[in-house]
């Protein structure tokens, strides 16, 4: 893991520690456990987009071009 450092408002800090107590857990663990959740979708296209990427180089037919995969990805996230 790679240590950071975030600015908070004095009462959501406060909040986040007593409700920290409550869960048994640390506030680092609430602060991750809310950012998987709130950018889960657009962690998911990324970690897609590396793993895509890393295979082009070595599958140089399955390559798509740009706006046919922005227009997929379009399509996908309207209708999912």
């Amino acid at each position: 893991m790679i240590r950071t450092t975030i600015f908070l408002p004095q009462n959501l800090h406060a909040n986040l520690k007593h409700l920290a107590i409550e869960r048994h857990c640390s506030m680092a663990d609430l602060l991750r456990e809310a950012v998987e959740q709130l950018y889960k979708d657009d962690l998911s296209d990324l970690r897609a987009a590396r793993e895509a990427w890393s295979t082009h180089s070595k599958v140089a037919d399955k390559a798509v071009p740009a706006r046919e995969y922005f227009s997929k990805r379009s399509k996908k996230r309207v209708s999912g």
